[in-house]
């Protein structure tokens, strides 16, 4: 796996689970098989080390007004208390990276970005700051924080059990306490489509963390619940219809073919990437982001070819095997005028064709998984 990086828990998934390298850094893909893991996300509790994600603290009397003018969304409806799913974009609307801001108090914020981009980004909004004489500091904090993931519809049992003040918590929602002294944020976020937090502490040393680590594990394994690794989280995150940074979408995709133009809020006087995306908007996009359900267990694979009556419409950018289908699942971009709920289509996969239809996200019935199911568990 060559010299690859370590979270403060390395030991702990050498230990217990299989490691791989993702993003430059040796993580666990599983700890006793992807489906268990998976299904006890959706039925239960799962707890994931995310620590190899980037975190970045942007604060000073200009904080809002730079953030503005560097992110899709519009900053100014964040509250303190409250985050914001947001883009990065390049000049030419091709989307850097997306991230979530938390505004943690007036003129500060902390910006969660992916794991492979965390230098790209870091280095690429401090080249920004020379725009103007905004005074605002930023400084790179993912080497002095770990990051923790309970999701689950009984992620709110675990952490109830830790920090009381969790229960009361809105979607998009954090709350600041402590752990032994460390300053630590907690909020109702995820990536698998569930309910769910996210937990980020500061810390001086790896013990603390693994002591963190294990005081949540206790009560997810009280719950019957797993440790899970990336590969539950990537057949999740696909179910739910969310990104994978250089899958899914890179610099040369804009928010519009990737079905996140909702980020984008074009009103605003200002932002990178806005005069471009104008000009595309008047022109049309070619192609779009959308799900699709194989009729097999086959998987379809990144760079798979999608077709409709013999014709090819589009490619695959992310695929996995879903437990709660039991069908293969997969991203795909198709040409605007087939991205229809329903269109019945085509995947050759070694050599060989398997029929599926397109569906808009999540895949599986929301009234019975995901943070908006109507049942209880």
């Amino acid at each position: 796996m060559g010299k690859c990086k370590k979270t403060p828990l390395y030991e702990f998934h050498k230990e217990k689970g299989h490691i791989v390298e993702f993003a430059g850094f040796c993580m666990p893909l599983y700890y006793n098989s992807i489906i268990q893991e998976h299904l006890s996300v959706r039925n239960n509790v799962g707890l994931f080390d995310v620590s190899h994600m980037g975190r970045i603290i942007v604060e000073g009397k200009d904080a809002l007004e730079y953030l503005n003018y560097v992110t899709a969304n519009d900053v100014n409806k964040l509250e303190e208390g409250r985050a914001q799913y947001t883009l990065l974009l390049n000049e030419n609307g091709g989307i850097i990276d997306d991230l979530i801001i938390y505004r943690t108090s007036d003129n500060k914020y902390l910006l969660v970005v992916n794991a492979g981009n965390r230098e790209k980004d870091y280095k690429w909004l401090v080249n920004h700051l020379n725009n103007y004489n905004w005074e605002v500091n930023i400084k790179n904090v993912s080497d002095k924080t770990i990051m923790f993931a309970i999701q689950g519809p009984k992620a709110d049992l675990v952490m109830e059990n830790i920090y009381k003040e969790s229960k009361n918590l809105r979607r998009f929602s954090f709350l600041k306490t402590v752990f032994n002294n460390r300053e630590l944020l907690i909020s109702r976020t995820g990536y698998t489509g569930e309910d769910g937090f996210e937990v980020i502490l500061f810390i001086n040393n790896k013990e603390e963390a693994i002591e963190f680590w294990k005081l949540i594990y206790n009560y997810v394994n009280k719950l019957g619940g797993a440790l899970c690794g990336l590969g539950a989280r990537d057949s999740l995150r696909i179910e739910a219809g969310y990104c994978l940074y250089g899958n899914d979408i890179d610099e040369n995709t804009n928010p519009i073919e990737a079905d996140l133009f909702w980020v984008v809020k074009m009103y605003k006087d200002d932002f990178i990437g806005k005069a471009a995306l104008e000009e595309i908007l008047k022109k049309g996009v070619s192609k779009l982001r959308i799900g699709v359900i194989l009729e097999s267990k086959v998987v379809p694979r990144p760079g798979y070819k999608v077709y409709s009556n013999g014709n090819e419409i589009g490619f695959v950018t992310s695929g996995t095997y879903s437990p709660i289908l039991n069908k293969g699942i997969g991203i795909v971009y198709v040409n605007k005028e087939y991205a229809i709920e329903g269109k019945e289509v085509n995947l050759v996969i070694r050599n060989k064709t398997y029929r599926g239809v397109l569906k808009k996200f999540p895949l599986y019935d929301p009234n019975k998984y995901g943070f908006r199911r109507k049942n209880t568990v």
